[in-house]
């Protein structure tokens, strides 16, 4: 089956919290999908995990470099499938925005899911609750979801 990741996904496995969902779709054998939206966010809050403060305090500290070599986050993200965001993807969020009130990189990640055919989300992101279930996307929180 094809899953696509949510990066509250990856950044609670990241601060060690709720590791269980991620630890058992790396162990199956799904295809793990991701966009840029969930590397963008992932990245973001990483350095502040990783920096231990604020992701701009990382960035103002001239701190990145060292931050990130922390991590092997290359190797972590390069064993994900990446959707790319089309403008089709992008028109559709929109719509998805006005029908399930859904921030943009939301809908984006719920539209890359529709377009691809990927009918699957996991996320930990109560705003995908009812707009997953209206789209068809079943989402999952859980191992036992799986």
């Amino acid at each position: 089956m094809r899953v696509f990741i949510d990066s509250s996904i990856l950044i609670e496995f990241e601060n060690g919290r709720q590791p269980e969902l991620f630890d058992a779709l790396l162990a199956s054998n799904h295809e793990l999908f991701i966009n840029g939206i969930i590397a963008s966010e992932y990245l973001y809050r990483l350095l502040g995990i990783l920096g231990e403060k604020s992701p701009m305090s990382v960035a103002e500290s001239g701190q990145i470099r060292q931050t990130l070599e922390k991590h092997q986050t290359a190797k972590l993200l390069s064993g994900f499938n990446f959707l790319n965001i089309s403008k089709s993807a992008v028109i559709h969020a929109i719509d998805l925005m006005k029908n399930h009130n859904l921030l943009p990189n939301d809908a984006l990640i719920l539209a890359s899911c529709k377009l691809d055919n990927i009918t699957i989300l996991a996320s930990y992101d109560s705003d995908f609750t009812e707009a997953c279930q209206k789209e068809g996307i079943r989402l999952i929180k859980k191992v036992e979801d799986l």
